[in-house]
């Protein structure tokens, strides 16, 4: 299976001599030499970019381009165990050891290291469960391994100090994708578990707490070590409320209506994967609550590969629900998960997540400051533009959560004009048993269609009708370019760029531990959530996810847009019914020997660095729906080595 747009991500953890009961984080902050380092570097980067002439810029743009694959590597696949200690391959006879059967989209940086997230089937220990964690493998190195960098049972690091059974609180879940720097091997990731840490309150009452928080790596382990083991620090947990931790992990710089500022106000949550470059700095959104009102936030800290992983560096707020949106007089209402490099920060915001009216896409830089200006790179209203990038009449209406960000352009989602097509979703056939359940029985907005031509129980969803994949380039003369333009009539019929996932936890759904620890919109009743998936190599090169559907057929794949003549021109790398042995010797029917076809195909905003394409494949004997719990015959994470050619 692949988890078709789910984001999980990863966790680390440290020996247990870093988790005495005593042991605490210093409240100073540390001093600001590494803003003076970064910002340095990056004024050094800019003298040293070479100038282009005038004359190289019309070559390169005189010829229309096309993109096609090489040759693929097998970064993991469901052959691959699970790997134990050591390095050493083990037989798959090994009936005890467990191999791998689905995958979350990959994460890829310039000098090819992968980073994903994956599971396996069946039983793991006494509590149950899958094993899943976070992998890595180094494909620039000839004869690499996957590495696990952490998993299920793996200690989660510092500060931990409580103990159940023998073994100090360790992960349970990693709930979105890991995201990796822009060229250096930096992991990020997000991780559930068990209360980490307890203390007591004034009363002399026992509280634990902590049962989440975001995790990284700078270093990450080039050899798997003990079951327990993670090489992650922590960057953000939950742990705000903690009186000696509050400096550190509470929300920053919060005041009320009068200016003053609001002390002890802990994150709640930290939804979607956490954003880390290449000057060790990790980003995230934040959500948390004042007097009971739900808010949001994105923000920023310096990292260190020190046992407190740079806990004890300040920590800054780009914007939040009490600020004012750039040209707008509403606030922020929904912010979503950012994305970083060289140096700065891009973030989706609008007022109303729902029904926005106002807000877009930001940029800001990263320079040790709270509430830095925000520069708007395209908004809602802006007028959309063409493929010659010219502005038309229609106006933007809403963006995508998903930015793909080089430090230099971004390529996000768009839709404009009010037109919307109602699309009809059959309640999931393949998955969570309590979900499937839901969604038949107890969900308000299903509809009972077996006795119609729908032929299920399904929903009704809204979808713009216009939809597209831009380009934003920053710098000189911002230029703003449509990559992929799609439409869908009122029948549902044409190209669409949205995936669909039925997610979401039953109330009362799972073992009361499990309830206890959900932090996601897995939290959250299910329902039909989408998301639109596309990745930046650079402004001119892009890979996306997109949908066709015929009055007989749905077909998904991965495509490239690459600009040349002025215009971006489509290339497909991979459809779902295309031969899988095409990438992939070992994907064939046991005994027939038949060649299995493509199923589903999965791809994150940091899937394409430096003309290597990662996609997360499910295969099979036949198509099969696009379920996320649906894990194929056979499966893995496979690179496209890329070629950019001219049109002759």
């Amino acid at each position: 299976m692949v988890d078709r747009g789910k984001n999980v991500d990863v966790v680390s953890n440290l020996t247990s001599s870093s988790f005495s009961e005593n042991a605490h984080i210093s409240a100073k902050q540390r001093s600001l030499g590494w803003l003076a380092d970064l910002l340095a570097k990056v004024a050094k980067k800019d003298k040293q970019k070479p100038k282009s002439t005038k004359s190289a810029k019309s070559s390169d743009k005189s010829a229309a381009k096309i993109a096609s694959v090489v040759s693929w590597d097998v970064v993991v696949n469901n052959g691959n165990v699970i790997p134990p200690p050591g390095t050493a391959r083990r037989s798959l006879q090994e009936v005890e050891e467990k191999t791998f059967s689905s995958y979350n989209a990959a994460s890829v940086n310039a000098a090819k290291d992968v980073v994903f997230r994956a599971r396996s089937t069946g039983e793991q220990n006494k509590e149950g469960g899958p094993k899943t964690g976070i992998y890595t493998r180094r494909m620039s190195e000839a004869g690499s391994f996957v590495i696990r960098q952490a998993s299920r049972g793996s200690t989660v690091p510092y500060p931990n100090n409580i103990v159940y059974g023998e073994t100090f609180t360790a992960f349970t879940e990693f709930p979105s994708f890991p995201r990796i720097a822009l060229s250096k091997f930096h992991i990020s990731t997000r991780a559930t578990h068990q209360p980490v840490w307890k203390y007591f309150d004034e009363s002399g009452v026992e509280t634990r707490t902590g049962n989440t928080g975001l995790y990284f790596s700078l270093q990450p382990s080039d050899e798997t070590e003990s079951d327990t083991s993670s090489t992650l620090y922590t960057a953000i947990p939950k742990l705000g409320l903690v009186p000696e931790f509050s400096d550190q992990f509470q929300v920053p710089h919060l005041t009320d209506g009068d200016g003053n500022v609001l002390q002890d106000i802990p994150f709640d949550v930290f939804p979607g994967s956490p954003s880390i470059d290449d000057f060790g700095m990790i980003a995230f959104k934040g959500n948390y609550a004042v007097e009971g009102v739900g808010m949001t936030g994105v923000f920023y800290r310096k990292l260190d590969d020190d046992n407190l992983g740079g806990t004890d560096n300040p920590l800054y707020v780009i914007a939040y629900s009490d600020t004012v949106i750039p040209g707008c007089a509403k606030k922020f209402g929904s912010t979503a998960t950012p994305s970083i490099a060289d140096g700065n920060m891009v973030f989706r915001g609008v007022d109303d997540e729902e029904n926005p009216t106002c807000g877009g896409i930001y940029e800001a830089p990263l320079q040790g400051k709270h509430f830095p200006q925000l520069k708007p790179l395209v908004q809602i209203g802006d007028h959309v533009v063409d493929a010659n990038g010219k502005e038309t009449p229609a106006t933007f209406t809403r963006f995508g959560e998903g930015l793909s960000y080089d430090g230099k352009a971004v390529a996000f989602w768009a839709a404009w004009g009010d037109a919307m097509v109602t699309l009809t979703k059959c309640c999931p056939e393949h998955g969570n048993k309590d979900r499937r359940k839901y969604c038949m029985e107890d969900d308000p907005n299903t509809k009972n269609g077996t006795m119609e031509n729908i032929g299920c129980m399904y929903q009704e969803v809204q979808v713009p009708a216009h939809q597209g994949f831009f380009v934003y380039q920053d710098g000189k003369g911002d230029k703003l370019r449509l990559v992929k333009e799609t439409f869908l009539d009122e029948d549902g019929i044409g190209t669409d760029l949205l995936n669909w996932n039925y997610s979401g936890k039953p109330p009362g759904a799972g073992p009361k531990r499990s309830r206890a620890l959900e932090d996601s919109d897995a939290a959250e009743p299910p329902r039909w959530r989408f998301a639109a998936f596309v990745a930046l190599m650079s402004k001119d090169t892009v890979a996306y996810k997109m949908t066709t559907v015929t009055q007989d057929s749905t077909t998904s794949g991965i495509y490239t847009g690459q600009q040349g003549a002025g215009v971006y021109t489509p290339s497909t790398i991979l459809k779902t019914g295309d031969l899988c042995t095409a990438f992939d010797g070992l994907a064939v029917v046991e005994g027939s020997g038949e060649a299995m076809t493509v199923e589903s195909l999965a791809i994150e905003r940091e899937a394409f660095r430096n003309k290597y394409l990662c996609i997360s494949i499910a295969c099979g004997t036949l198509i099969d729906s696009e379920e996320d719990d649906d894990e194929g015959d056979w499966g893995g994470i496979y690179c496209a080595n890329m070629q950019i050619l001219n049109v002759e």
